[in-house]
């Protein structure tokens, strides 16, 4: 397709949201943006625009007939027939798939998982407890979500992790590389066999079923083999397989990235520190303010199906433009003092906050993710006495899309 070719207008900030220097102050950035009035950015990189606003976002996501899925959301364009699942694809598409994963990740079936994430969390502590000190990221933040999502599917996590945690990491944050780079990036990264590993347990997974060895609840993919749709559609084994991929970049790298930027968070705010320790039912406060103050994904892109204004923006059909979930979470209209940690907000307000994205395509795992930073944020504070930086704390500055944390060092009393 001819890709649009887009043009800075008055009043909108020009970004490189492909840069270092964004990754490093983006949240001044941000609030500099808002403070002129005009959250909209164009970026020469990549040339898109990009939109900071709460209620530009939110209103251009309820209305997904006009703002699609359809070229994908990274900045390259994808083709229309490409294979994707759940935010790769638009109704009526996406209405059948949103339903069956809505089936398929019932409370209940999040819940099951509890005494499995606690066991495993208790045990890496159990590991480095003795040291006094660790690198609370790599040794909790990055293994716990990769581990759940291994649960999920019924494939034992075993060595793997090492295995998939750069490829995962590198290929989510690609997607704001242009077409050429993202192509050759893709060409030369080193690639786990995911593919060929879940192929392989699909069809285990249908052989027990048929054989009863298997319920239908055993793990997630007999969960995607036999929930349907309304008019009793199923999804098909690519599809499944789509899932599959999927869920093990997103479930896995955003969840890491949130483990290690709430206690990052928490452990530079000692007020909000001691107010959490002396009332620990500000935990889930606690986690959406960090959510919202430190989102994950900076945002996702969506395309418009027909020429439209955005802001100030005069938009031709078919231009990509990011929505920034994590500007529109520092929009002092809607969040007071936004770039002030507060456990005094209301829980209401906080969770305006679009850090799991907004409309259709809303975060399916957003509950699960929610469980795992309590779990997590609960054990920590609990096993860990006087928990306390105790080195440098390195940012990941290799995942333009993604802002977290590649190193946190820290220490406490034994």
């Amino acid at each position: 397709m001819t890709v649009p070719k887009t043009h800075s207008a008055p009043g909108v900030a020009e970004v490189d949201f492909n840069s270092p220097e964004f990754q490093k102050n983006f949240k001044q950035i941000y609030a500099d943006m808002h403070a002129a009035g005009c959250p909209f950015g164009h970026s020469a990189s990549g040339d898109h625009y990009a939109v900071a606003s709460h209620a530009a976002i939110t209103e251009a996501l309820v209305r997904p007939a006009l703002w699609r899925s359809k070229f994908g959301p990274a900045l390259a364009y994808q083709p229309e027939d490409t294979p994707g699942v759940l935010v790769s694809v638009d109704p009526p598409e996406h209405t059948f798939e949103a339903k069956v994963a809505s089936k398929a990740f019932s409370k209940a079936y999040f819940d099951s998982f509890v005494p499995a994430i606690q066991d495993f969390i208790e045990r890496r502590i159990d590991s480095f407890h003795a040291d006094g000190r660790v690198d609370l990221h790599a040794a909790l933040s990055e293994p716990l979500p990769m581990f759940v999502i291994f649960e999920m599917f019924g494939i034992p996590l075993g060595d793997r992790l090492q295995a998939f945690r750069q490829v995962i990491k590198t290929g989510v944050g690609m997607m704001l590389y242009p077409a050429d780079l993202r192509a050759y990036a893709v060409e030369s990264m080193p690639q786990p066999p995911s593919a060929a590993m879940f192929r392989e347990h699909i069809e285990l997974c249908k052989e027990k079923l048929a054989s009863g060895e298997f319920s239908s609840g055993e793990n997630l993919v007999t969960r995607f083999l036999t929930t349907t749709g309304d008019d009793g559609q199923r999804l098909s084994d690519e599809k499944i397989l789509g899932f599959c991929n999927f869920l093990l970049a997103a479930g896995s790298a955003t969840t890491t990235i949130l483990l290690s930027n709430l206690i990052y968070r928490l452990l530079s705010e000692p007020v909000a520190l001691a107010k959490l320790k002396a009332d620990p039912s500000l935990i889930p406060l606690a986690i959406e303010e960090a959510l919202r103050i430190d989102a994950p994904v900076q945002g996702l892109f969506r395309t418009n199906d027909e020429p439209t204004t955005l802001g100030p923006i005069e938009l031709e059909k078919d231009t990509k433009v990011m929505m920034l979930w994590a500007g529109a979470n520092l929009d002092p209209t809607v969040f007071d003092d936004p770039l002030r940690y507060s456990l005094d907000r209301d829980m209401d307000s906080v969770r305006k906050h679009l850090a799991f994205g907004y409309g259709i395509h809303i975060c399916r795992g957003a509950p699960l993710a929610r469980l795992e930073a309590r779990l997590f944020l609960e054990t920590v504070l609990r096993r860990l006495p006087n928990l306390r930086i105790d080195g440098e704390v390195k940012p990941e500055l290799s995942m333009p899309v993604l802002q977290g944390i590649a190193e946190l060092p820290v220490a406490w009393d034994i």
